[in-house]
């Protein structure tokens, strides 16, 4: 919780406990009736893929804990020579809020956004464009963004929170009041937004975009160094795409 926490730090299904999953029910049944029952040329596939990706990337997050939580353990090459602590822990089981958010806003988009409805699988011109925009906009929005939350005022409320944990895992990256979420998703959300406006957008440019924020925030707040300092010296333009731990 943040010093001062401020208003929407809650997330609102928190009272559901375990059963938070439920808020999801009702879009993961009708998709995949409809794909069930409906001819081949009306199934939505991108509509029915949601679930799948929000599987997807618990199971990437699960896996990057899992490796993170060993290499702690074994105590070799750690940033910060310390043992996570169990508070730590209990405050940081809810990391798949935000996955739940992820998926509110995608069933949310796919049925009310009409280039969002039987995306193609592959358009590499929109791929180029999703990180093109993430790329510039995207950055220079998130970087001014995470400079408010810096100040005094929206750090006591929120961000702080995210800053209790002192030896950082993987999912320390997401851990984050609700409205400071929105915030991301805001911004985030661009890439994806502008390009089904321009209708270039397809199911794998999507999956690509979310599978790299979640690969860069959870290799960036691992406790420990992947990826040695000589292969920034043999390539400079790395510390362009990549950023590190430390």
């Amino acid at each position: 919780m943040a010093s001062k926490p401020g208003i929407l730090t809650e997330w609102p299904w928190t009272w559901l406990g375990n059963f938070k999953y439920v808020v999801l029910a009702p879009w993961v049944v009708h998709s995949t009736y409809s794909y069930m029952t409906k001819d081949e040329s009306e199934r939505d596939l991108s509509y029915f893929l949601i679930l799948p990706l929000l599987l997807s990337r618990m199971v990437h997050n699960q896996i990057w804990i899992s490796f993170s939580r060993y290499r702690t353990a074994k105590g070799d090459n750690r940033i910060v020579d310390k043992s996570i602590e169990f508070e730590q822990v209990d405050r940081e089981r809810n990391w798949d809020d935000q996955i739940i958010l992820n998926g509110f806003f995608f069933y949310l988009g796919s049925r009310h956004i009409q280039a969002a409805h039987h995306l193609p699988w592959w358009r590499t011109d929109g791929v180029i464009w999703t990180f093109l925009f993430h790329a510039g906009p995207v950055e220079f929005i998130y970087y001014w963004f995470h400079r408010a939350l810096h100040h005094h005022f929206l750090y006591s409320r929120y961000h702080s929170h995210h800053h209790s944990s002192i030896v950082t895992e993987p999912i320390t990256s997401v851990i984050h009041p609700f409205a400071e979420h929105i915030g991301y998703y805001l911004i985030f959300s661009l890439p994806v937004l502008l390009t089904l406006w321009m209708g270039n957008t397809s199911i794998l440019s999507i999956a690509i975009y979310l599978t790299y924020i979640d690969f860069m925030n959870n290799m960036g707040h691992c406790n420990f160094e992947h990826i040695p300092k000589r292969l920034f010296s043999l390539f400079p333009p790395l510390k362009y795409l990549i950023y590190t731990p430390s």
